[in-house]
């Protein structure tokens, strides 16, 4: 059977720069729109099953790429074209890029494309002056608007909240079964949950005694979590024992059930450190190639009676367009240094 883990989609907490593992927040607007990208590059894919963390991002993640992709499948097989804010989404191949705005018709695109999933309420009000065009202004609006303040976050509210995810229906294609699972969640940072992330970056400063690059903390990540484990104040941290034994209970167990019943694949939304330490444990070749496990991402695992082959790390070709297969990533440049926001 093969395993596709995907990272979850952004978080505020991300773009915050704020340490996040068993901690949580919402999906910013990119998270959104690259777990519905995400949905659609796996439309080609058969899964007989799904798995996710039992944080609100992974399974708002899930949610959104399940309802993206079932409705991509449907598109494909009735041959119908995409629709009109769907080719307008994806002339970019990304979250537009507010500073190359320049059509109403994106703006309007992607209005409609979060209001229809319950995702834009309107908070900020924008002056239109002669330096801020009509287009720009809506832009700076829409952007505002998902720049909750800290205590906002929580107050967020998806329609993914509810799984199985919401899919058109279509005869003899039933919603994949779904099962959270707690080992699928983030390394616990203990103290640093929710801290910002220059706080674990001083502590593994403590560690090293320099800021090694990010492929380099990637070879020993081993000695991060045992680190982190020993200087947590609330004694709460996982060393990488703990970390590593869910990880093969995960896989042993899930692996095990889905053989029984004839193999097949898979989908696992999880976290960057959960995927970075499989990587660790399984593919140590692969460690730091490439050195960010990306939102969104896909890892191919392949489980076999107990044996398990990584055969893709952090690919990330299915967020730049609609409908493609996952590929063989590339090597990513090396980082100048890493903040493993989880």
């Amino acid at each position: 059977m093969t395993f596709y883990f995907a990272r979850h989609g952004e978080t505020q907490f991300n773009i915050a720069g704020k340490v996040q593992g068993w901690a949580d927040s919402p999906l910013s607007p990119q998270g959104v729109y690259s777990a519905y990208k995400l949905g659609n590059g796996l439309a080609n894919l058969e899964f007989v099953g799904a798995c996710t963390s039992d944080s609100q991002r992974a399974e708002d993640t899930l949610s959104i790429a399940l309802e993206a992709r079932e409705n991509e499948r449907a598109r494909l097989r009735s041959g119908k074209a995409l629709a009109a804010e769907e080719v307008l989404l994806d002339n970019d191949g990304d979250f537009p890029d507010l500073s190359e705005f320049g059509d109403m018709d994106e703006i309007t695109a992607m209005e409609q494309y979060l209001r229809t999933r319950g995702c834009l309420t309107p908070q900020s009000k924008v002056p239109d002056t002669p330096t801020a065009p009509e287009v720009e202004t809506r832009w700076m609006v829409l952007s505002e608007q998902w720049m909750p303040s800290v205590q906002q976050a929580d107050a967020i509210e998806y329609p993914a909240r509810v799984l199985p995810s919401r899919v058109l229906e279509e005869p003899g294609e039933p919603p994949l079964p779904i099962r959270r699972d707690t080992r699928l969640r983030e390394w616990c940072f203990g103290d640093l949950e929710g801290q910002p992330t220059v706080k674990l970056r001083n502590r593994l400063y403590d560690l090293f005694g320099d800021d090694l690059p990010r492929a380099e903390q990637n070879k020993r990540i081993d000695e991060i979590a045992d680190y982190l484990s020993r200087t947590d104040k609330t004694h709460r941290a996982e060393n990488f024992a703990a970390i590593s034994t869910r990880i093969a209970s995960f896989l042993d167990d899930c692996g095990a059930s889905v053989e029984r019943h004839g193999g097949g694949n898979v989908l696992v939304v999880t976290h960057a450190m959960f995927i970075r330490a499989l990587v660790f444990m399984f593919a140590g070749e692969q460690e730091d190639d490439p050195s960010r496990i990306a939102n969104a991402s896909l890892t191919k695992v392949v489980w076999d009676a107990g044996a398990v082959t990584v055969e893709m790390v952090g690919d990330t070709s299915h967020l730049s367009s609609a409908g493609a297969a996952p590929k063989e990533p590339q090597p990513a440049e090396e980082a100048s240094e890493i903040t493993p926001a989880a």
